[in-house]
């Protein structure tokens, strides 16, 4: 059997695996592409919101970029194990075990998601739109209640038992679909951590300028007592005080050296917002919390054999914690449907002032 392929020609196999390679290494070139230009624009982004003078700075760029970088990795992994989006709907709270713990009762979905500004105004400006795809935050509030429950096999009053609630919910960042939010997501850590090398800049100032006051302080006492020095009345208990000023001068120099020196350069800023975005785990810690409760919101143990487990809610939440703040983040889906009008959000919220605009009652 002869090969009937024309001498010079490429195998049709061979071809079509040539075209993939290159179909590939285009696509790996473009997402290099597309990941240094979003480099690019969050370093832009830090430098313009911490400090804009930062630019002054030769190759600014290619000093803060691999720390910014690694910041973004490391919330983009974060991310990525938030579960699939959950909806936010009064059907969903008959059905769904997390929407039924965050919300005491159904009634309460539509009033919530009426009172989020950012859900209202992306509804407005996007009328079309029969969703949104957000990020909700609550704060998981802990206490200690009694009611009545098992103890062992008998039925006890009075029972100390741990009432979960999810207070303070926030919808945030509305998107079209569940990739838009997470990237929105990832944005709106990079501006916390921002805020975050703000206030850092501004406290090192803020010490910078109480060391040099204290300083102009102590360099006026050591010349008055230098000069008594060259006086009559030189003793040495004044010698003490002079050495103890100096040594308080010296230790001035070395936390203000510490700080960046006396005029604190634009490379100490630089290396101070670089150095916070290098351990973003100093900041941001994620903590997997799973949780038991039954309808009422009551913790339960681990059996709790006394509770039908269509009356269990078997939760798997993650919860952040952002410098003192702690947060329990879900992905939801908020549909348009489940929206107020702005007369039954008055209604429900100030039955009076709504009888004195002349909003009839629901």
């Amino acid at each position: 059997m002869t090969d009937s392929t024309p001498q010079g020609a490429v195998a049709p196999g061979l071809m079509g695996q040539l075209r993939g390679w290159l179909a590939a290494r285009g696509a790996a070139r473009q997402l290099e592409r597309e990941r240094a230009k979003a480099l690019t624009d969050a370093v832009e982004e830090v430098v313009a919101g911490v400090e804009p003078k930062l630019r002054a700075v030769s190759g600014y760029q290619g000093k803060l970029g691999p720390e910014i970088q690694r910041f973004l990795d490391f919330v983009t992994a974060i991310i990525a194990q938030l579960p699939p989006a959950i909806e936010l709907s009064r059907a969903a709270w008959r059905t769904d075990p997390q929407v039924n713990a965050f919300f005491a009762a159904a009634k309460d979905l539509p009033l919530c998601l009426s009172r989020a500004p950012e859900l209202s105004d992306y509804f407005e400006r996007e009328p079309l739109a029969t969703e949104a795809y957000c990020i909700m935050t609550s704060t998981r509030a802990e206490r200690q209640v009694f009611g009545i429950g098992l103890q062992g096999d008998m039925l006890q009053r009075d029972l100390a038992q741990t009432s979960v609630g999810f207070v303070e919910p926030l919808i945030l960042a509305p998107s079209p679909s569940e990739e838009a939010v997470r990237k929105e997501a990832l944005n709106r850590a990079l501006h916390l951590f921002i805020g975050f090398a703000q206030a850092r800049v501004a406290e090192t100032l803020g010490q910078r300028q109480g060391l040099d006051h204290e300083r102009q302080i102590q360099e006026v006492r050591l010349r008055s007592l230098r000069t008594r020095a060259r006086g009559l009345d030189a003793d040495g208990k004044l010698r003490d005080e002079i050495l103890a000023v100096e040594n308080s001068l010296a230790e001035n120099a070395r936390q203000m050296e510490a700080l960046g020196g006396p005029l604190m350069s634009l490379d100490a800023t630089l290396e101070q917002v670089r150095a916070l975005f290098a351990t973003p785990g100093d900041q941001i810690h994620l903590a997997h919390i799973p949780l038991r409760l039954d309808l009422l919101g009551i913790k339960l143990d681990e059996a709790a054999p006394d509770k039908p487990q269509a009356q269990v809610n078997e939760l798997s939440l993650i919860e952040f914690t952002v410098g003192s703040r702690r947060r329990v983040i879900t992905l939801v889906r908020c549909p348009r449907g489940e929206m107020l009008s702005l007369e039954q959000v008055v209604e429900k919220v100030d039955p009076i002032l709504a009888s004195q605009l002349g909003i009839r009652g629901m």
